[in-house]
């Protein structure tokens, strides 16, 4: 009987935290150009210290009200952003230049990455009707040939000029992941039997050929909402509304399978699979989602090359499927989660046993376990 081993573990929350201190902003200097300071989560309780990459953009929004005009009206209507290498380097609007209005205030919310068309699904969709305190990701599919990081800032409040936070000057912006990401490694437990058997060394050759997963929510919608703060400037993290309490998102029927097909002769230390190939299983981008008895699956196609002691070699293919709820500690796909599945495979299940049994003497049953 084979045997296949499967370990799970989560390898870490990717680029999650908080900020919960409240900063007071300076009185801005007149037609003080507005620029962004920006980062992500990192895996600590720390504040943030992941460079966002310079050579990416992202969209904003930014929301103005003053004591002299009732309610929020559109300053930067998904305005892309982009690094320029001026002096120490800045964020600034790609095209044309914004400034700090000098009586009231501006609210922003940024996303990533930028799509020029506001109604993309990949564009968080603002609700103007509870003034910004709602977003949706409606009816967004990923793409399984070609998944992207889907990023949304912290609300920031009541900004009224440039700031220093994370190396740069301007509107904190802290990005967190709206999906997951979900990585697969492989190793053999044992390659020979050199342990119990010293004197008769049976060796073994472990191959996972193909992995894939398969029923994987794609498409789904992701509400979030925060509060709007009135005690100075702030940042506010937004609330998922998932009625499970996860974090994660209301899924379609749509599914989806990613294969993943490369040859990867084991070892006894664990590897990602298809490590060094461009087909790697790692950092791949899921939808986050509840795991659900008999629905989200990997499937392994592995063979075993078994070299006896007398020159005997065999070789044999093997097939395991395997349900994603079956292993507790991983409960759920989370938004933000970066996520470890092992794999591991142990040849010596192949070898012949015996399980004998003495009769017509006397009825005697013997069990040997190994």
């Amino acid at each position: 009987m084979k045997k296949l081993l499967f370990l799970v573990a989560v390898a870490g929350v990717s680029l999650v935290g908080c900020v919960t201190e409240h900063e007071e902003m300076v009185k801005p200097a007149s037609q003080q150009e507005i620029t962004f300071e920006v980062a992500k989560y990192k895996p600590s309780n720390s504040r943030a210290e992941v460079d966002y990459p310079t050579s990416n953009t992202f969209g904003t929004f930014a929301y103005y009200e003053n004591s002299l005009i009732a309610g929020h009206s559109i300053y930067m209507d998904n305005v892309e952003i982009m690094y320029k290498p001026v002096g120490t380097g800045i964020w600034a609007p790609k095209e044309g230049q914004y400034f700090w209005p000098t009586q009231g205030h501006l609210d922003f919310i940024s996303y990533a990455p930028y799509n020029a068309d506001k109604t993309n699904a990949a564009v968080p969709q603002i609700d103007d009707t509870d003034v910004q305190q709602t977003f949706k990701y409606q009816s967004f599919t990923v793409d399984a040939a070609n998944p992207v990081d889907l990023l949304y800032s912290d609300k920031a409040l009541h900004q009224t000029s440039n700031t220093a936070h994370y190396g740069f000057e301007g509107v904190p912006t802290l990005f967190h992941h709206a999906l997951a990401k979900l990585n697969i490694k492989v190793k053999a437990l044992r390659l020979d039997n050199s342990v119990s058997s010293p004197n008769e060394v049976t060796n073994w050759a472990v191959t996972i050929n193909k992995i894939a997963i398969n029923g994987i929510y794609n498409e789904g919608t992701l509400t979030m909402k925060t509060t709007n703060s009135h005690g100075g400037s702030s940042t506010n993290q937004w609330t998922n509304q998932h009625s499970s309490g996860f974090n994660v998102w209301a899924n379609t029927s749509s599914t989806t399978s990613k294969e993943w097909t490369v040859d990867q002769v084991l070892t006894m230390t664990e590897t990602f699979y298809g490590n060094g190939t461009a087909t790697v299983a790692n950092n791949y981008f899921i939808l986050p989602q509840l795991l659900i008895d008999h629905q989200q699956s990997i499937t392994i196609d592995y063979t075993i090359v078994t070299m006896t002691p007398n020159g005997q070699v065999g070789t044999k293919a093997y097939t395991a499927t395997k349900y994603f709820n079956e292993f507790p500690s991983v409960d759920n796909w989370e938004c933000g989660k970066n996520i470890t599945y092992t794999i591991v495979i142990d040849p010596f299940g192949d070898e012949i046993h015996f399980a004998p049994k003495v009769v017509d003497w006397e009825n005697i049953d013997g069990v040997i376990s190994i």
